[in-house]
């Protein structure tokens, strides 16, 4: 298309660059934006013109300390007006529009060269630039998607934005690319209720817009967009009217601008609305256009067929459809697809993190489908090191099925060292948490789980808990040696509950564990403990010595939950084990709730606000001390006041009942 902008001469002694921008209460990003951008107008001749619409914080103190082109515009509705507003002060060759959080990347040489050589920009007339949304600022993989901006233009006669919202600059041929990346971080600032407010603020003049040309491929592509407001579209049909409409659109110029977009966002609208046989219907469609898959949008039919199937639960039509979108996205990293789309519609599965996803999304799907070796593969290709934590539970979730599968515990190990490696103690937890997890949940296949982790040679405290279990195992006196490691230990939240058991099994001193766990981790340990072996209850029966533990209430707290815990299993106990189980326990529940509460306060009224076994354990007191005063009808009244605040301690009630009934005969 030819321009019918008139282009100026090249003049080394005028502004080649100038950059506008509208703002309005941004001090919390412009310092960044404009430090971030110095390092273009430094080496550019250019100007920099800020136009403020109605601040309230320090955004014009800061614009003035970059430029004293700072302007006041009162805010009309109209993002054009403004913008039109800066642009008319513009005395540059060349006018390009930014915003406040939209901070410039490091490596800005191509356009620094751009600017500088006039034999190159005077072959264009507009141009675009790359713009990375983020989730968060903590790490690059927080990536939501990236997109080409096209806000760049060659000044001339008639040249100004259009339309009240989504304002756009003209962009005459030809049009330059560059691979200059803005990073946008402004949506990682702002609370939902703001950007809701923000969405809502811009949906009345798209419809507007919609009203005048409701053919227009660009504005029903921005109806679409605006859907998502439920206070304006209330029903799934109201929704789903504009997205058929821009589909009816775009088939009749399929190739055209915005047109892709009708299928990506209409396919995307019904996998987020659970249709996903819709989706995968049209998804199907753009496939068969051929031209189709020398585009970049090629990437995101595949990561979204991939999700459809998925929901579907076919894994292998999903499988196929990973395979497919890794493909495509390593042609796009290598330049080899036509990214002219990202200028017109907003395309999912670009990031190194979708990237990283889908191959352990294909390891999930190969698992599923019986490739074992396919599985792993992918796994392989993974690079734990950058891992963000939703991952790195993705991907341990994956080797956890696969391991379930194939009973090669091997790779747990080999993952286990990858992970030390990192000297990262919260990942290094996560891998615990999932071996302890499947070494707990699989009581058949422990010793194996054990002998094939030992005999990898991996190192690590893990290991050394496996080699105790087989010890244990072969029936070896390991107390000393058991003793010396459950003191080493610091993190009792990642994955050692094991140990405990082997502890209070050969009568290993835990005084130390117990003073490094707060009161949840005492409580997991010994939930997982209880719930894994059959023998938890007779082994606590066999350990505990009460006068080393009524010395503190964190070691009370210990004993106390340790019994609890037994309850459920105490009717496999012996006749004399249980006795000593039930007044064991009884006693130093009664003992904590007497240490804890202050028993000149304590009262049956006031004794609903207690926690549940607290409450328990004051009824039972009460029921201990009319027995031994020798009144048996309130003793009886207790102990069933105390079954009706805790259920769960039936098992004990029931035994102390039982009793009574025996003397009585």
């Amino acid at each position: 298309m030819k321009s019918n902008i008139k282009v100026k001469k090249p003049n080394k002694n005028k502004i080649i660059l100038s950059v506008g921008m509208i703002v309005k209460n941004e001090e919390k990003h412009l310092d960044n934006c404009l430090s971030a951008l110095k390092k273009l107008l430094d080496r550019v001749p250019s100007e920099l013109i800020i136009v403020d619409t109605g601040s309230t914080d320090k955004t014009k103190e800061i614009a003035l300390k970059y430029t004293d082109k700072v302007y006041d515009f009162e805010w009309i509705n109209d993002f054009s007006a403004a913008r039109n507003y800066g642009l008319e002060k513009a005395v540059g060759e060349w006018f390009m529009s930014i915003d406040a959080d939209e901070y410039l990347d490091e490596d800005c040489e191509e356009m620094v060269k751009f600017f500088t050589m006039p034999e190159v920009n005077q072959r264009y007339n507009s141009a675009s630039f790359v713009i990375v949304n983020y989730a968060s600022m903590e790490t690059t993989k927080s990536v939501v998607d990236e997109f080409l901006a096209p806000r760049l233009v060659r000044l001339g006669d008639g040249v100004c934005f259009h339309d009240k919202i989504h304002e756009w600059l003209p962009q005459p041929n030809p049009h330059g690319i560059f691979s200059t990346k803005f990073h946008h971080y402004g949506y990682t600032f702002e609370d939902q209720e703001v950007l809701e407010r923000k969405g809502e603020r811009n949906v009345k003049p798209i419809m507007e817009e919609y009203k005048r040309d409701p053919n227009n491929l660009r504005v029903l592509s921005q109806v679409c967009d605006a859907t998502c407001y439920n206070k304006f579209f209330k029903t799934y049909e109201e929704k789903e009217r504009y997205y058929l409409e821009y589909l009816e659109e775009a088939r009749k110029l399929i190739h055209a601008p915005y047109s892709y977009g009708a299928f990506v966002k209409s396919a995307k609208f019904y996998i987020n609305m659970d249709k996903n046989k819709k989706a995968l219907k049209i998804l199907d469609e753009i496939l068969s256009y051929d031209e189709v898959k020398k585009s970049v949008v090629v990437v995101t039919i595949y990561h979204l067929q991939a999700i459809a199937y998925i929901n579907l639960d076919d894994y292998e039509h999903a499988y196929e459809s990973v395979k497919n979108y890794i493909k495509y996205y390593k042609d796009y990293k290598d330049m080899k697809l036509d990214i002219v789309e990202l200028r017109f519609c907003t395309l999912y599965g670009l990031t190194e993190y979708d990237y990283e996803e889908k191959h352990m999304i294909a390891a999930r799907c190969a698992n599923n489908i019986g490739k074992y070796s396919e599985a792993l593969e992918y796994l392989g290709k993974v690079d734990i090191e950058e891992m963000k934590f939703a991952h790195l539970r993705l991907y341990l979730n994956i080797l956890r099925d696969l391991i379930e599968k194939t009973r090669e515990y091997k790779h747990a190990a080999i993952c286990y060292k990858k992970i030390q490696a990192l000297e990262d103690d919260d990942k290094t937890g996560l891998i615990l948490f999932l071996m302890e997890q499947y070494y707990m949940a699989h009581p058949h296949e422990r010793l194996d789980f054990a002998k094939e982790l030992v005999k990898t040679g991996v190192k690590g405290k893990y290991i050394d808990l496996m080699k105790f279990v087989l010890d244990d195992f072969d029936e070896k006196d390991i107390s000393k040696q058991l003793q010396s490691f459950v003191d080493s230990i610091e993190r009792w939240e990642d994955g050692y509950s094991e140990a405990l058991y082997l502890a209070l099994k050969h009568n290993v001193d835990i005084k130390i564990p117990i003073e490094r766990m707060n009161s949840k981790q005492m409580r997991d340990n010994l939930e997982l403990i209880s719930q894994a072996h059959s023998d938890y209850t007779e082994t606590i029966v066999n350990y505990y010595n009460v006068d080393d533990y009524t010395d503190s209430i964190k070691r009370l707290y210990w004993f106390v939950t340790s019994f609890e815990l037994g309850v459920p299993r105490s009717h496999v106990l012996k006749r004399e084990s249980k006795e000593i189980f039930f007044d064991t326990f009884v006693l130093s529940l009664s003992d904590y709730v007497m240490n804890v509460y202050n028993p000149e306060l304590l009262n049956m009224e006031d004794s609903i606000v207690m926690p549940e076994l607290h409450r328990f354990g004051y009824y039972m007191t009460l029921a201990f001390t009319a027995y031994d005063e020798g009144n048996e009808i309130v003793y009886i009244r207790m102990l069933k006041e105390a079954l009706k605040i805790c259920e769960s301690m039936k098992n004990v009630v029931s035994y102390y009942l039982s009793e009574f009934e025996k003397t009585l005969k």
